[in-house]
């Protein structure tokens, strides 16, 4: 061993040394000049391995033991932990011989000299919490270098670490070859649990993809070291700002709690979670942060010769942002459909969709990773079959049965457009002229779910009433019935009773057993209750039920509506939601079908479906009347719908290239499906539906995503929908201090990558473009946040067991032993140490006798 062996390159010289003797052998002298040579040769060898720190490894008795206390002094470690620890090392130092020595050496995130090696009897005194330490971390590996740095070389060496083992920083592992080579053993002991009932916050998190208005879970850790139960306060922060707040049980040990919550707007916020307790409660890290980016709600594209009223109601419900297209003003390149994440096809015949529509359509779903769903009378169109959007479907078009037959129904409708429908209103969701305007469309959607075989008639009264289409066959003036009523508006007094009377004369005279009377009205009627009795009677006694749809949140005459209804058999409705009106109306003629038995239908869930999560079969209301399909190999059928011994399936999806697509087999806005349209869980099972068939990437060409790493700097993703390349791509971070420009590198097909930071706590844009010069186009841009550079005592402050596992390992490989009594860790045991000294005392007499050799061969056989 050597301690300069870049001194040994001076052996090149070594021709040169010898190079006298080889010069006498030359002249024949052989024998003399061979001597010669190898004399200087080993004496120039002897004299560069003493420069090169030539060393000797001996093996001696230890002369004494010494011994060196690692003091764990970091945050993890509570008072009485503490107090326990400088117990330990005083017991040591009374257990040690005088003749031995002690140290001891204190660390966190460093690792300070409290007391050199000297003698143990000297330490009783001394405070072990003198040195100036950063106890924002547990730095074991960094302790052990410098306790290795005390030792003598022919002492019997131990260290005895004092520590809960959870180190923050460096590794001990590596750490254990070293301690091998120097013989140095490592005792272990952890403090026992403290006393002193600490609380910390171990996570607060929360999902990487967040949308606006949609509800998500703070997953939050709380560990507890009191004894029994607790209870602590803890406070949502948004921006610096309360926002919530909520009492929490703890158990002894970890806790973990998911606290729901959701952002109204899109865009960046700071949260933090802040935890108090009641006295002796000690938290030690009470407040945490995170930082969100909350995504626009998705953007739903519905395709439809008509409003879908309750599929565009379930989408608003979800705060979904939805814009409705006619089918035939489709775009017919596929890029024109990025800015939706998902398109829905209701009310489009095949003649509507053109076929470049329907490739643009397929590429969007296959090629750019697009979400379609096709419902409603789209499904119905057998011309589909064949085409590009059947190709994009998980199902194959078919031939449809004719509809179950029923009997007609007779449906008489009286809107009132009095003034009052005109008013503004003390509920501040219905503004001036929608009561009037809502009444309109929920009379022309009733009027559209009817078949031309069933009987309608419209009155409009005000003090009057106004015939707008008496109790016929609808088809025979269905357009001319809805342009009469759009035309309607609001004027004059309030009275309904002749109206009804002119209703249920013609109801009667039609002879149809199946009838009702709807009546639509604020109920601000001039009339008084009692000039109703006979009239309630009347209706009563002919059996015609009639139910009474109240708008706005007024009180007046709610009682006489309520009556009327519930005298006739009818349903009384109090609508404060009118925009809920034209779905109303529609439900309440369900009650007036007479289906034959024999058409009904059953309705199968198949398996664990993703798009039904949460949803039980026995939930699935049923379904009167749906488009027959049959499904492809490879589709995944969720439900099937049976009759007559012949099957269907309502629900299906499939992957289809990089996008998805799905098929709900139902008119959402049919009579037929009003079961569904009623059902509590029907926004749900279209928001999930939707959820499973959408793009999960933002609109637009690119898709960015933004990580942030714990020292606050940001790598950027940006995922391109299609795989041409792009060049001059940038993200320019916009925020607190001057601009960033970051190139973004092509790190995949379509992917490209770059990282700024670290970035202070704050909020930023970060915007993608492409910049040629001085021309920049803005591809599409996104608010992030930053919580800065994560505490540098963070994972300090986490309450966690103690690491035994790693202290027994620690020890074990070292010779040493975990928990060891005082009196086994101070024994002298009698152990030879290996030692390495230099071996100049040695060599130096080698080098004297060569060097006199070679001088006595040249005088004696070579002269001079």
């Amino acid at each position: 061993m050597f301690e300069r062996p870049e001194m040994l390159w001076l052996l090149v010289i070594a021709p040169l040394v010898a190079y006298p003797g080889v010069v006498s052998m030359l002249r024949g002298k052989l024998a003399a000049g061979a001597a010669s040579a190898i004399l200087r040769l080993g004496c120039f060898a002897v004299l560069v391995a003493m420069l090169a720190g030539a060393r000797i490894t001996a093996t001696l008795p230890a002369r004494r033991v010494q011994i060196v206390a690692l003091v764990d002094r970091s945050r993890s470690i509570a008072p009485d932990q503490a107090a326990w620890i400088r117990g330990q090392v005083l017991d040591v130092s009374r257990a040690m011989d005088p003749g031995d020595r002690l140290g001891v050496i204190g660390f966190g995130r460093d690792a300070r000299l409290i007391r050199p090696l000297g003698d143990p009897r000297l330490i009783s005194g001394q405070p072990l919490d003198q040195a100036h330490l950063d106890r924002g971390a547990t730095d074991i590996a960094a302790a052990l270098t410098a306790a290795r740095s005390l030792f003598a070389a022919d002492a019997d060496k131990r260290i005895y670490l004092l520590s809960d083992g959870d180190q923050t920083r460096g590794d001990v592992a590596e750490e254990i070859p070293a301690m091998l080579d120097d013989g140095t053993r490592i005792y272990a002991s952890a403090p026992p649990p403290s006393a002193a009932e600490r609380i910390a916050m171990t996570d607060f998190r929360a999902p990487q993809n967040i949308r606006a208005e949609q509800q998500f879970n703070f997953d939050i850790g709380i560990e507890s070291e009191a004894p029994g139960p607790a209870e602590v306060q803890l406070r949502l922060l948004s921006d610096g700002a309360p926002v919530g707040g909520e009492t929490l049980a703890l158990r002894p040990g970890m806790n973990r709690f998911e606290l729901p919550y959701k952002l109204d707007r899109p865009g960046a916020y700071l949260m933090s979670a802040e935890l108090a307790a009641p006295s002796p409660l000690d938290v030690i890290n009470p407040r945490a942060d995170a930082a969100l980016s909350a995504a626009s709600t998705p953007r739903v594209l519905v395709i439809s010769q008509s409003r879908p009223e309750s599929l565009l109601s379930a989408l608003k419900l979800r705060h979904y942002q939805v814009e409705m297209v006619s089918p035939r003003a489709l775009a017919e390149h596929s890029a024109d459909y990025l800015p939706y994440q998902l398109v829905i096809i209701a009310d489009a015949p095949a003649a509507t969709i053109s076929p470049a529509a329907q490739h643009a359509l397929n590429r969007y779903v296959s090629d750019l990773g697009g979400g379609l769903i096709v419902t409603g009378e789209a499904l119905r169109d057998e011309h589909y079959r064949g085409s590009e959007l059947e190709k994009t479907l998980p199902i194959t078009f078919e031939a449809q049965p004719p509809p179950p037959s029923r009997e007609p129904i007779a449906i008489y409708l009286c809107i009132d457009r009095s003034n009052s429908m005109s008013y503004d209103s003390r509920y501040p969701a219905v503004r001036n002229g929608q009561r009037i305007r809502y009444a309109k469309q929920a009379a022309i959607a009733l009027l559209r779910q009817l078949d031309d075989t069933d009987y309608a008639g419209v009155i409009a009264f005000d003090s009057e009433p106004y015939v707008l289409g008496h109790l016929q066959p609808l088809g025979e003036d269905r357009a001319e019935l809805e342009q009469r009523i759009e035309r309607l508006q609001p004027g004059g007094g309030t009275d309904f009773k002749e109206a009804l009377e002119i209703a249920q004369r013609e109801i009667l005279q039609s002879g149809i057993a199946v009838r009702e009377v709807l009546l639509l009205t604020d109920g601000d009627t001039n009339r008084q209750y009692h000039d109703h009795d006979a009239l309630i009677a009347s209706y009563a006694r002919d059996k015609i039920p009639v139910s009474t749809i109240r708008i706005g949140p007024d009180l007046a005459n709610l009682n006489l509506l309520q009556d009327f209804a519930q005298a006739t058999g009818g349903v009384f409705y109090r609508v404060q939601d009118i925009e809920k009106l034209p779905l109303l109306l529609v439900g309440l003629t369900r009650q007036a079908m007479n289906r034959r038995d024999a058409g009904r239908t059953s309705v199968q869930m198949e398996g664990h479906n993703g798009i039904l999560s949460g949803i039980s079969a026995n939930e699935i209301p049923p379904i009167d009347f749906y488009a027959a399909t049959r499904p492809k190999d490879g589709a995944q059928v969720a439900l099937r719908v049976q009759r007559g011994g012949k099957d269907s399936p309502l629900l299906a999806a499939w992957q289809y290239g990089l996008g998805r697509s799905a098929i709900f087999a139902a008119d959402p806005d049919s009579l037929a499906t009003l079961s569904w349209i009623r059902w509590n869980r029907y926004a749900e099972f279209w928001s999930q539906l939707v959820e499973w068939t959408m793009r999960d990437e933002s609109p637009g060409m690119f898709a960015m995503r933004l990580e942030t790493a714990d020292d606050g700097s940001i790598r950027i993703g940006a995922e391109k929908a299609d795989n041409a390349p792009v060049t001059n791509l940038i993200c320019r971070v916009t925020g607190a201090g001057p601009a960033r420009d970051v190139p973004m590198t092509q790190s995949d097909v379509s992917l490209y990558t770059g990282e700024i930071g670290p970035l202070p706590r704050g909020k930023y844009v970060a915007t993608l473009m492409i910049k040629a010069g001085d021309n920049e186009r803005v591809l599409t841009s996104r608010s992030f946040a930053s919580i800065g550079q994560v505490p540098a005592d963070e994972s300090e402050l986490r309450l966690k067991p103690p690491d035994i596992a790693m202290l027994k390992h620690l020890a074990d490989a070292t010779g040493g032993s975990f928990d060891a009594p005082v009196s086994a860790i101070t024994r002298h045991y009698g152990r030879s140490v290996t030692v390495r000294k230099s071996a100049d005392n040695i060599l130096l007499p080698i080098a004297f006798a060569l060097f006199l050799g070679e001088v006595f061969v040249r005088r004696r056989f070579l002269g001079n």
